[in-house]
């Protein structure tokens, strides 16, 4: 953690203390001493506390697998800060701590140079969201690929805050680009490698059919593949839900046998594709459970179809 020490604009002068130790950045000694008698008089706080990685310790991780690429970087006395790019989503990002200094409300993010890169100008990349909880900052959009090229480019990410103990107290938490770019490569070739979904979007999953018909349509092959694939690769997936319907259009005893046949069509799908027989469980329903009104072609159009539901085995702890 290190303590700094500023004064406002236009004056420019920095100190910072850093384990104990008093080193003046282009000013002397006497100076700002009286720059700090001056905020003292205005009643303004002295400096700002900066939780960050020092050079000589600045650590990036990166754990992968095809369901989740997770980079991240350790904060001393703070925490830890992540990127997570889960297999059919977006890279997210969030500040994981028990140590929650930064009060709830809004932080300013900033993308800082390093003090080795003089003259790089400081970059403002918007206003985010500060919580209560362990993950105080929680960000999906297009800002955590802005924070990732940042930190390729060798700028420090910072999010700005007051203090929850302190309204005049500011807080500040970096992101470190020391040894970030080797461990990035490695993360994008990760990107490569992930799953087209993951278990959230297929856990459950519907077909639709056209009136009267059970032959599959080109939008339920592309899902029934992605279902095909993801259990291929989890092995904990341990059963294959499928239950067939239809709207209610015609005979009830029809529209049984057609529920059947949609299923069935499913079911076939998948074991074609090399997934075990004994962990698909089949049933069908004819018209009986409509998710919507069958009183419009529309709504009739969504009750012809077929679920698909996933369970994993249950884990329990030994």
């Amino acid at each position: 953690m290190q303590v700094k020490f500023f004064c406002p604009r236009p004056i420019l002068q920095t100190i910072t203390i850093f384990q104990g130790w008093a080193v003046s950045r282009h000013v002397r000694f006497s100076h700002w001493l009286g720059v700090l008698a001056m905020l003292a008089l205005t009643g303004m706080p002295a400096y700002a506390v900066t939780f960050s990685a020092p050079m000589d310790n600045s650590v990036w991780r990166l754990e992968a697998s095809v369901f989740e690429c997770r980079l991240s970087h350790a904060i001393p006395n703070y925490g830890e800060a992540v990127f997570s790019h889960r297999a059919g989503e977006r890279v997210s990002f969030y500040l994981d701590s028990w140590h929650r200094p930064m009060r709830k409300g809004r932080a300013e993010m900033t993308s800082e140079p390093p003090p080795w890169r003089i003259g790089a100008a400081v970059q403002e990349l918007g206003s985010v969201p500060v919580s209560g909880g362990r993950q105080a900052v929680a960000l999906q959009g297009p800002l955590p690929s802005s924070m990732l090229a940042q930190l390729y480019g060798g700028m420090q990410p910072t999010l700005h805050r007051l203090a929850w103990y302190d309204s005049k107290q500011p807080v500040a938490v970096e992101l470190s680009p020391v040894n970030f770019q080797p461990v990035y490569q490695q993360y994008v070739g990760c990107l490569s490698q992930l799953l087209p979904v993951n278990f959230d979007q297929i856990q459950r999953s519907t077909v639709l059919f056209d009136t009267g018909k059970s032959q599959l349509r080109d939008d339920a092959l592309e899902t029934l593949t992605n279902i095909v694939i993801y259990v291929k690769a989890d092995p904990t997936v341990s059963t294959i839900y499928i239950d067939g319907h239809t709207d209610n259009r015609g005979r009830r005893l029809a529209n049984r046998e057609l529920s059947k046949e949609r299923a069935e069509a499913v079911r076939d799908y998948l074991q074609k594709r090399g997934l075990p027989t004994d962990m698909i469980l089949l049933r069908f329903h004819g018209e009986r459970y409509p998710v919507a009104s069958n009183s419009t072609a529309t709504n009739r159009a969504r009750n012809r179809r077929v679920t698909i539901r996933l369970d994993k085995e249950e884990s329990f702890d030994s």
